[in-house]
């Protein structure tokens, strides 16, 4: 019988599996048929249980190192939708520098729980209702986005901003606070619920809006 750690390990994979094959919706040259999912889900899980060997380990304490002095920056003025693009421009900036290659890293889009709440009620539809109608920062957010590794480790930019804004937490002094680093078998306080998992669904908003 699986451990509750193989089976929290399984239920992650599946989910962030899920939100890669929905891209299907959305983008019309891409498909992933039932074989290949499974495939890719059990790929996903493998690596997971490999999370602190290398070259997985060194790559995501370098990526969560970048995260955390990306996110503790609070100069800009916060803004609805400010997950969308920070992890947008951390995702781009990396790819860029080459730091990590294409889809080990990936933008993710779904919702998140804290003490077992649902912060924004995302759904496959009102991800489908962004992408046919746009966003705008003044909006109340009806989905999150942050960034999941192959190794599926979430980084999150913007969630502990989000709940200081909404007083579910106060304000915290330490830099290594800012960025939210979550593993589903460690995961605290927090739940992440991918929907969708997407590199270009900033550039489908953006297309949408011109």
């Amino acid at each position: 019988m699986p451990s509750q750690q193989q089976r929290s390990t399984d239920h992650f994979a599946s989910q962030f599996t899920d939100g890669i094959a929905y891209r299907a919706q959305f983008d019309a040259d891409f498909s992933l048929d039932d074989a290949s999912k499974r495939k890719l889900q059990q790929t996903f899980a493998q690596t997971s249980d490999k999370a602190m060997e290398e070259p997985f380990f060194s790559i995501r304490q370098r990526l969560c190192s970048l995260a955390q002095t990306y996110a503790s920056d609070n100069s800009v003025k916060r803004f609805n939708y400010q997950c969308l693009a920070d992890s947008h421009t951390f995702l781009k900036t990396c790819l860029e520098q080459n730091i990590v290659q294409k889809n080990y890293m990936t933008l993710t889009v779904g919702d998140v729980a804290y003490k077992g709440s649902r912060l924004f009620n995302t759904s496959h539809h009102s991800i489908a209702q962004a992408i046919s109608h746009s966003i705008s920062t003044v909006d109340t957010p009806t989905f999150h986005v942050w960034l999941t590794l192959a190794d599926l480790t979430v980084i999150d930019l913007t969630v502990i901003n989000q709940l200081i804004a909404m007083g579910q937490i106060e304000s915290c002094d330490d830099r290594d606070q800012w960025a939210n680093i979550w593993r589903h078998e460690r995961k605290g306080n927090f739940d992440y619920i991918p929907i969708l998992s997407d590199d270009d669904f900033f550039s489908r908003l953006q297309r949408k809006s011109n």
